[in-house]
């Protein structure tokens, strides 16, 4: 987590919303938002399937149904926030939101930053590229100093260096701040990294796009929280919420309605960022 499919009508009541919650500081939000049992989850709403507004201008995907269903089983109030994808960790760091809900990868750095939740979903790594590149037929057919499409303060450049020990080139990243699908679509950049899921899901979206193969590399998506105590006591529930949601078969449920997949399973023989 790249042309975005953003719409003006959803961030301009974003925004009305976020001035309505700045003021009285830091502090009298974290208080209220703990009383009246309230999770504050940031997103762009920009992932197809994960994430995004539909024609109505509704949030709609895997992780909003994944929160309605942590909502039910924990009796917090879920309340969604959509932003650019900067300001949401911003926001996370600084205790204006509880978390950033929108296909959030596990690394060591956000390991060593925030309480992560129990994982939820597992993805195999997938490369996109336009449909009409004859040069690109397979993953055989990667090349040194190929352009690949690198979103800023992600985990995507970890998943260009494992792409490039993987098949032995050297790839020259591009850096967009957002959703740069549509730079590949156009022949602006070579390759897309992202999630097979969220391939699959792009290519329904996005025209002129094809998937050049899978990777070995292993997305593990969890919820960050901050290392407060508050943080830590929403890891806790939601972790518990999401154990259970596992054992039961929910997430499994969930998976298949969006992706025809099942991601709650870890695969074997893959690498993880």
């Amino acid at each position: 987590m790249n042309g975005k499919w953003k719409r003006a009508a959803v961030y301009t009541a974003a925004a009305l919303l976020l001035t309505a919650c700045a003021g009285g500081g830091r502090d009298t939000e974290s208080s209220a938002a703990a009383e009246e049992k309230v999770i504050r989850i940031g997103c762009e709403a920009t992932t197809p399937g994960w994430i995004q507004t539909d024609e109505n201008g509704n949030l709609t995907g895997y992780d909003y149904d994944v929160w309605m269903e942590i909502g039910k089983r924990t009796g917090y109030k879920i309340e969604y926030q959509i932003m650019e994808w900067d300001g949401m960790w911003a926001m996370l760091n600084d205790q204006r939101l509880d978390t950033v809900g929108e296909q959030i990868s596990a690394t060591d750095e956000r390991r060593q930053a925030y309480c992560l939740s129990e994982p939820y979903a597992y993805n195999i790594y997938s490369l996109l590229s336009r449909a009409d590149n004859e040069e690109l037929q397979s993953m055989d057919d990667l090349k040194d100093g190929m352009t690949i499409s690198c979103e800023t303060n992600t985990s995507d450049e970890l998943i260009v260096e494992a792409i490039e020990k993987e098949y032995g080139v050297k790839l020259e990243p591009v850096y967009y701040d957002g959703m740069s699908v549509q730079e590949v679509a156009l022949g602006r950049c070579d390759l897309w990294p992202r999630a097979k899921t969220s391939c699959i899901t792009t290519l329904e979206e996005v025209d002129n796009l094809k998937i050049l193969g899978d990777t070995n590399v292993l997305e593990t998506n969890v919820y960050p929280f901050s290392k407060t105590e508050r943080g830590e006591e929403l890891c806790s529930v939601v972790s518990e919420a999401i154990k259970e949601m596992h054992e039961d078969g929910t997430l499994k449920k969930l998976s298949e309605k969006w992706f025809d997949m099942d991601i709650s399973v870890q695969p074997e023989g893959a690498e993880e960022l």
